[in-house]
């Protein structure tokens, strides 16, 4: 636990400070802000000065967050030791300073100051506003959500006095930051890459306000959340667990964000087919906020299929439907399509090594052994295999978690037994060459066809050349069958040799 310096004995020092020009290097400036993390809390201020000069502090570190939020959009996980550790330091700085409005809002409720009710709210939203930008870097640094996130948060919303008797929210700060934590979490946060997560937080500024809060169940219970103000956790699925009892629960239904994403993905799926039959590049203007509502950070095609996979995670919360079972073997490891596809041909090194802690017929969990020597993000293709004489296991990278720089855990969903190593050109592509791929056999009742998994972006038409350099040269023109998986990483679709080739 990092050590913080004692209170500042001079208040305008500081707000000399604060004042001033930022560094231009944000973890300078963190290094400052949190030499002075402890002075709200001083017996030396009081009043207004203690509101003032916290409010300063939310600023300076919400200035901070910005500026440091691009690194990690730019950075593969694992994090490097220095990155990792500025990212825990400014997740616990802000958590600190959310602890100080907690204790703010409890003083006015301990006085019966219920007629500074509307001051509550806005200090509410204040305190909530440094959980959530918490826990979005916690997501985006592939760590978990710090101890007492949680907490934090159910205090601060329930000090706000915004719940209406039998359910309802009002359109406040508030409410917006609240209902925005809710969502991500149930967003599946470890699974999406920091591009999508900052994508996603400035999304839901726009509809997080759609989602439902209530004191009583919220219908279909399949698709809602139960939360325990009392205790340090996340929106709970009611179809995993059977809600508790009392006061302490609230119920979170984010189903009805959904219409405002359909909304969306039926205009991007338009636009984007409109693009496509006049010959304009589909990474254009398509996304300006002012047209589309949807912010920038993102490609159309990316956006399209993020919005496709939050519809699903928001109508459906991932269920279980397989037992696990806990292991404790190697493994060896390749990482990425390219890398696969290198080890299938025989050109790569030697595969590295991680420990699988437990498994389920549809997956495994696994854990690096030695530390990490290529870069990985959620939704990539891995596979991995158990002896040097067994075929590969392919794998879709399903979340990550690294919790410290040195240690990384992964979550795979398997999608093929056995996997070749081909290349692929699509008709009307960008690039002329073609890209590597990995050719999966037919999955009985899942997936009848051949497939190909290829990086995102290959796709690009219907049609497409195959070649398969084995034994003997394979090559011929193949036709897509139907898109089954995309992520940010990776595209999964079934093939058929093409009857009446071109």
């Amino acid at each position: 636990m990092p050590e913080f310096a004692p209170p500042v004995d001079h208040l305008d020092a500081v707000l000399a400070w604060l004042a001033a020009e930022p560094a231009d290097d944000p973890v300078v400036d963190l290094t400052e802000l949190r030499k002075h993390l402890d002075l709200p809390a001083s017996q030396d201020i009081v009043g207004t000065q203690r509101l003032q000069a916290l409010d300063l502090l939310r600023v300076r570190a919400l200035d901070i967050c910005s500026r440091f939020r691009p690194r990690l959009l730019t950075a593969a996980l694992p994090l490097g030791r220095s990155l990792h550790l500025a990212a825990a330091d400014l997740v616990e700085a802000l958590l600190v300073l959310s602890e100080h409005y907690r204790v703010l809002l409890g003083e006015l409720q301990r006085r019966w100051l219920w007629s500074r009710q509307q001051e509550m709210a806005v200090l509410s939203a204040q305190g909530l506003q440094m959980v959530g930008e918490a826990a979005m870097l916690s997501a985006m640094a592939g760590a978990s959500a710090p101890f007492g996130l949680w907490q934090k948060a159910h205090a601060l919303w329930r000090a706000s006095g915004q719940m209406r008797d039998g359910g309802g929210v009002e359109a406040t700060p508030v409410c917006l930051h609240y209902l925005r934590l809710l969502a991500i979490a149930v967003s599946q946060p470890e699974s999406l890459t920091a591009r999508e997560l900052q994508w996603l937080f400035d999304f839901l500024e726009s509809i997080a306000l759609d989602g439902e809060l209530s004191t009583s169940p919220i219908q279909p219970e399949a698709a809602s959340y139960w939360i325990d103000l009392a205790q340090d956790s996340p929106p709970i699925a009611i179809a995993r667990k059977a809600p508790g009892q009392g006061s302490d629960i609230l119920f979170f239904g984010p189903l009805a964000l959904n219409r405002q994403v359909s909304a969306r993905v039926a205009w991007l799926e338009e636009k984007i087919l409109e693009a496509e039959v006049v010959g304009l590049d589909t990474d254009g203007e398509l996304l300006d906020p002012e047209s589309s509502g949807l912010p920038e950070g993102l490609a159309p095609l990316e956006a399209l299929a993020l919005l496709r996979r939050l519809r699903d995670r928001w109508a459906t919360p991932a269920l279980r439907s397989q037992p696990r079972r806990r292991h404790q073997y190697r493994v060896q490891v390749g990482a990425g399509i390219k890398a696969v596809w290198d080890l299938l041909r025989g050109t790569a090194g030697e595969p590295s090594e991680w420990m699988v802690y437990n498994e389920s017929p549809g997956g495994y969990a696994i854990l690096s052994v030695g530390g990490v020597d290529c870069s990985l993000s959620a939704g990539m293709v891995l596979a991995l295999r158990r002896e040097p004489t067994q075929g590969w296991t392919v794998c879709v990278v399903r979340w990550i978690r690294s919790d410290n720089p040195d240690q990384v855990e992964l979550g795979l969903q398997v999608i093929s037994q056995g996997c070749a190593a081909v290349s692929v050109g699509f008709r009307g592509a960008d690039s002329q060459s073609m890209s590597p791929a990995l050719m999966l056999p037919p999955l009985p009742a899942v997936r009848p066809h051949f497939a190909i998994v290829a990086h995102a972006g290959t796709y690009a038409s219907r049609r497409f050349i195959l070649i398969h350099e084995d034994k003997h040269l394979y090559v011929a023109q193949c036709r897509v069958l139907g898109l089954d998986m995309q992520t940010a990483s990776i595209e999964l679709f079934q093939y058929e040799v093409d009857p009446y080739p071109i």
